[in-house]
């Protein structure tokens, strides 16, 4: 059973609540939030554009604007090299598009996933030599690729690289590649107030900077709703400057972007309503990342370059279709994944490290998340690949993914990534050892095999009322590091239930609480309210109950309050019960 864990803070919630006009619920959750002064909240609570830091403080932008803006003047052609995933598509174009309105000539390269694999090559730097190009730019990558620097260097090419990610380091010291300059907030050396910015982020940092050079203030409108995309669609938590784009950037975005590409997409994914932060990690953001995972990630760019209106239609269709494909394929393979889990009793591992038969490899790190959210342990997923196997893995706190595999380094032929997701590849005859390896360095405890889940108060139903739910919108954006606000109520009764969806894995209820009946509704229902009416009273009651054949059934709550849209009034989802 997961355990429930909240923070508790002494605070004066009423002068908070008196001071921004809003519910006492609120200000707790601010200062459980960590924003412990009214510079903090204010800056949380109003995320406006004129709150971002001043991009000429970032360690290497003034130069790289500097330099990019002589080779727009002389005419130079520069080839843009990003990534395969969204972060990596959106930041090429914000950087292509960027440079082509300062009257530019650009181009880009997305590596392809399977033929080229992650990061700038040796052989694209020739590419681009041989293109007649003076410049490369990367995004999204190119921190660690030395060699690759080394190559285009000695071809007498101008680099500039912009990349997130960590720098890697040998004996404590910085291992940076020859580029005439490097733009990253991580490096040691650059003291720009937040670093925890995506690649796009960074390019549009960038591309900021060098519009005010040109007297140009249209950048927001061209290039922000990119920057918002990818940022949460790169995982990176929405605090600070990040939450100043995300928030601005939809704005535009649910104001017709100028687009036609991202405008054809959201009409092809049909919203019918306001676009929010969940959509675009969850709807648009996955039918750019399909390209890159089933096909190519250029088709992606190229629906974003796309100026005739009759053909984003058809690329955006065309977008949507994939990323149908890819659920079918993500759904088949974590089938498979968990009936090797269930079949050869694998719970007993602390590890698991699953071979499964026919799973695209584009998809494992997806399956691996999945696998890792049901089960609750660090999964690592293996497919096959043209030299042996290749795979993913997803990992919980406690485990650090990237030292442990680096712990098997002499089984693999490459592996990177970091504390919670890595990548990997190996000869196939080192599967098993791999295995036996990770299983006996593990040191997790059954404590921590415990999944942990965080609530912000203990609130009842009664007092969530249309306007403290209205007010809890003020959180918006969410997702990683400002997650949707969670709340517990014990002791309340399942007065109905009806069950829906293609499985009925959908339980429509109405709670009592007191006196008066509550609507709400578990979106996974055997595993949120399935398993807290087991817990207690048993599997033959959990059937009675979806058969409506017993309601008196009390339970515990972990619950998100939402306004209804269709009835105006405040329903409950149900995120775990005991």
């Amino acid at each position: 059973m997961k355990q429930w864990v909240t923070k508790r803070y002494q605070a004066d919630l009423e002068k908070i609540a008196q001071r921004y006009q809003i519910s006492e619920i609120l200000a707790d959750i601010l200062v459980k939030r960590g924003l412990f002064d009214w510079d903090a909240m204010s800056r949380y609570l109003f995320p406006e554009r004129d709150a971002m830091y001043d991009a000429g403080k970032m360690e290497g932008l003034k130069e790289a604007a500097g330099i990019l803006g002589q080779k727009i003047k002389e005419g130079k052609k520069i080839k843009i090299i990003g990534d395969y995933d969204v972060d990596g598509v959106m930041s090429s174009y914000i950087l292509y598009h960027g440079i082509r309105l300062l009257g530019g000539m650009a181009g880009c390269r997305i590596p392809h996933r399977v033929h080229d694999g992650y990061g700038m090559r040796d052989y694209m730097a020739q590419e681009a030599f041989e293109e007649g190009y003076d410049t490369i730019l990367t995004c999204d990558n190119g921190i660690s690729a030395v060699p690759a620097v080394e190559k285009a260097k000695e071809l007498g090419l101008t680099v500039i690289i912009t990349d997130h990610h960590e720098v890697p380091k040998e004996g404590g010291r910085e291992q940076l590649p020859p580029a005439d300059v490097i733009v990253n907030p991580k490096q040691e050396k650059c003291n720009y107030p937040f670093s925890g910015l995506c690649g796009a982020g960074i390019a549009y940092k960038l591309m900021s900077y060098l519009f005010l050079q040109y007297g140009r203030t249209d950048c927001e409108e061209e290039l922000l709703v990119f920057a918002a995309i990818a940022t949460v669609c790169d995982v990176v938590p929405l605090l600070d400057e990040n939450r100043i784009i995300v928030k601005n950037g939809l704005e535009y975005l649910n104001n017709k972007p100028k687009n036609i590409g991202i405008q054809y997409l959201i009409e092809a994914l049909q919203f019918g309503r306001e676009i929010n932060s969940g959509d675009l990690g969850f709807r648009i953001g996955p039918c750019i990342n399909a390209a890159g995972r089933l096909k190519d990630a250029v088709k992606g760019l190229e629906l974003l370059m796309e100026t005739d209106k009759k053909a984003a239609a058809q690329k955006a269709e065309e977008l949507v279709a994939l990323n149908e494909e890819r659920k079918e394929y993500t759904a088949e393979a974590t089938k498979r994944a968990v009936g090797l889990i269930e079949s050869q009793g694998l719970l007993k591992k602390p590890v698991f490290v699953l071979f499964v038969e026919g799973c695209h490899e584009s998809v494992a790190g997806i399956v691996a998340g999945r696998v890792r959210e049901k089960y609750y342990r660090p999964t690592l997923i293996l497919t096959e690949s043209r030299n042996g196997l290749k795979g993913s893995a997803r990992s919980i706190p406690g485990y650090h993914m990237q030292k442990e595999l680096s712990k098997c380094k002499n089984l693999l032929t490459e592996f990177g990534g970091h504390a919670m997701a890595a990548g990997f590849s190996l000869p196939r005859e080192n599967l098993e050892a791999l295995d036996l390896a990770l299983q006996a360095n593990c040191t997790l405890t059954e404590k921590e095999l415990t999944e942990k889940i965080f609530f912000d108060r203990e609130v009842p139903l009664a007092d969530m009322t249309e306007v403290v739910v209205q007010q809890l919108e003020y959180m918006e954006p969410f997702g990683e590091g400002n997650e949707r606000p969670v709340f517990a109520k014990r002791g309340v009764f399942v007065a109905s239930l009806a069950l829906c969806g293609k499985e009925n894995q959908i339980a429509r209820l109405q709670l009592r609480d007191g006196l008066r009946l509550y609507r709400a509704v578990d979106f996974q229902c055997e595993l949120h309210l399935g398993e807290g009416i087991r817990s207690r009273y048993g599997e033959a009651v959990w059937e009675q109950v979806k058969a409506g054949q017993c309601n008196s059934c009390e339970i515990d709550i972990l619950y998100q309050p939402e306004i209804n849209k269709m009835f105006g009034n405040v329903e409950f989802r149900i995120v775990d019960c005991r």
